[in-house]
């Protein structure tokens, strides 16, 4: 993939993500007044069992397929015979498994919503495969469009129409289906996905061995994520995960589109640089900068004016998940951040690695739970997911710098410019949170100067601190990006070559 593919390739991947972004506050806003707590802790709750068994459904053929160097239609083949058998066979066993699943969330009525959301497992899988084609070619025009269709018309029309009719929590679930057909419909409409016959057997065993501990790995960051929903749904109950849960999604979902658009035009990208490791370094760097850029002012701005966030989007019944989304929403930094290092290993096919950091992860936040949800109930569960993610992206950094060689300051100094960007922006934020407040304002007219000035902030700390850092450095190399930030980059110091 070409500088040009990247470049359009983030422009429409962007494009979408703002669209969906949108669509999605227009939605969780419209959605949390039609709907009570306890039907997105159930919907919660299913979403975990589905996860459970999606990433064995899935198995990583789509990741596969983009990693691999060389690709041709018996790949297409096998990737396609696998993920329908396995798709099928998790679809059955997620329908048997319901009951298990309800009686550990003591939630009776869980059981029909995991029988009829249990299709969307085969849905899901085949319908990643041509998406995956669309993404290795640099068809990024044709993804936004899919995207943005499936969403708009699928999970929000669908949904909204399903909710103002009364539906409950039924309304969620054919919101989810919807998506997942349209997805399905349109990416196979949009990809050329050759076949052929008779299967090779050469094409299987890549396919299932990167598949399979990419899956593995995907499986215990899912485990990972939702510790604290699992411990959440059984010790306090539906109405408490279905708070803590709209806090998350508060914070995540402005940062998770924009990684994720990042993400869907980088790793194609990377992995075709994956054996020029200085490129590599470079890329990755990049992807650092940009996600921890974004993200940290983003957790920073909406922890420093949760209670308005809450109040404006989600309504007053909701006042309970301002001081969690206080809490969580400086998780969302390093666990974005950690996206970087993930995509990195991925792109260079180490799973192994990624694999024992995951591991290492997961245990400790186990335990974080356990211990701080004693100490201060749900608001600790809280204080876990953020020390739990810290100690992630911690070992991410290492990981990745030990493989690319890269300085031991290097990532720390970029660290450094995250935390003081993130503390302007929180002071920024709340002090004029707190004059507004006192002055009598509004809620919107309260969010509306929060927003202005946490964006005056990254504006101003950008150009101050960004443009004299040397971890700045690395982007002189790419030519876009000198384009996008000119009046900054006219003060950086001389690239110096990675050891």
């Amino acid at each position: 993939m070409n500088a040009a593919q990247v470049v359009a390739g983030l422009g429409w991947s962007a494009g979408a993500t703002l669209v969906n972004a949108v669509g999605q506050f227009v939605f969780l806003a419209v959605l949390a007044r039609l709907l009570d707590p306890a039907t997105f802790g159930l919907l919660a709750m299913a979403g975990i069992a589905l996860r459970f068994s999606s990433f064995f459904a899935q198995l990583g053929f789509a990741q596969a397929l983009i990693q691999k160097p060389e690709l041709g239609p018996a790949d297409h083949t096998a990737a396609l015979v696998m993920a329908l058998a396995l798709g099928l066979a998790f679809c059955a066993a997620t329908a048997v498994a319901a009951p298990a699943f309800a009686a550990y969330f003591r939630a009776p009525e869980l059981v029909g919503v995991l029988v009829v959301l249990a299709v969307s497992l085969p849905l899901g899988a085949v319908g990643g495969l041509p998406m995956a084609l669309l993404r290795r070619a640099g068809q990024f025009k044709r993804i936004a469009f899919i995207e943005v269709l499936s969403f708009t018309l699928g999970y929000g029309a669908v949904g909204m129409a399903c909710a103002s009719g009364g539906l409950g929590v039924w309304s969620l679930v054919a919101a989810a289906l919807a998506q997942h057909v349209l997805t399905l419909v349109l990416g196979f409409a949009c990809a050329r996905y050759t076949v052929a016959w008779p299967l090779k057997r050469a094409s299987f065993r890549h396919l299932w061995g990167f598949g399979a501990t990419y899956s593995l790995v995907g499986f215990l960051e899912f485990l990972s994520a939702n510790v604290e929903s699992l411990f959440l749904g059984r010790v306090f109950g539906a109405a408490a995960l279905g708070t803590f849960n709209r806090a998350v999604a508060l914070v995540n979902l402005p940062v998770e589109q924009a990684v994720t658009a990042v993400n869907k035009v980088l790793f194609p990208a990377l992995a075709s640089m994956q054996n020029d490791r200085s490129r590599l370094a470079d890329g990755f760097e990049m992807l650092l900068l940009g996600v921890g850029l974004l993200s940290t002012a983003l957790a920073c701005g909406i922890a420093a004016a949760a209670p308005d966030v809450v109040a404006l989007l989600l309504g007053p019944k909701w006042a309970e998940a301002a001081p969690l989304l206080a809490i969580v929403a400086f998780a969302a930094p390093p666990l974005f951040m950690y996206v970087a290092c993930g995509v990195t290993l991925d792109s260079m096919g180490a799973l192994r690695s990624k694999l024992k950091l995951q591991f290492a992860t997961l245990l400790a936040k186990v335990a974080l739970v356990v211990w701080l949800a004693q100490v201060a109930g749900v608001p600790g569960v809280a204080l876990a997911v953020v020390a739990a993610e810290v100690l992630r992206l911690a070992l991410g950094l290492r990981v990745v710098s030990s493989r690319l060689a890269l300085r031991p300051g290097r990532c720390l100094r970029l660290v450094a410019v995250f935390l003081i960007e993130g503390g302007l922006v929180f002071g920024a934020v709340h002090g004029v949170a707190a004059a507004a407040t006192a002055a009598g304002w509004p809620v919107p007219w309260r969010v509306a100067v929060e927003t202005l000035a946490g964006l005056c902030t990254v504006c101003a700390g950008a150009l101050v601190l960004l443009a004299r850092n040397p971890a700045y450095a690395p982007l002189q190399r790419f030519d876009t990006v000198r384009r996008w930030h000119g009046f900054a980059l006219q003060w950086l110091p001389q690239r110096r070559s990675h050891p």
